[in-house]
């Protein structure tokens, strides 16, 4: 049987569990704006064996750019840019990880070909390589 009280408690427990999402919005609507022109642009960084093979602008770019990177033995990625996302289209490694992984777009999304040594990472242009969540980790 319920009683009055176990509904009113039932109630207030309720409304109680969405006071974090209060709270953590309000402190993210206090932030300020960052400075007018120090708006910082996406870039994907291509690395093939740990050294940059390209950089391709993602903000701003519209329709679609591909381009095949190609090692020594034969392995090959195939790299398409459409708008302002970036992903491997296609690839002749055997677990196809890298092509499943699908387009990214946002600051510190990677991508990773394990078999041919090849690296995509979203990047700031001012070499920012994650986005500031706001939580500081001493050191």
């Amino acid at each position: 049987m319920v009683k009055r009280w176990d509904v009113i408690i039932i109630v207030l427990l309720t409304v109680l569990s969405f006071l974090p999402l209060a709270i953590f919005t309000y402190a993210k609507s206090q932030e300020p704006a960052p400075p007018a022109g120090s708006e910082s642009k996406l870039v994907a960084v291509i690395k093939v064996d740990g050294k940059e093979f390209k950089r391709v602008d993602l903000t701003g770019h519209t329709g679609v750019d591909t381009f095949k990177v190609t090692a020594d033995d034969g392995d090959y990625n195939e790299i398409e840019v459409k708008d302002e996302r970036i992903r491997i289209s296609a690839a002749n490694c055997n677990d196809q990880v890298c092509v499943r992984v699908g387009a990214i777009g946002k600051l510190g999304e990677t991508i990773v070909c394990l078999p041919h040594k090849v690296v995509i990472e979203v990047q700031s242009t001012t070499g920012e390589t994650e986005p500031d969540d706001g939580i500081v980790i001493p050191s």
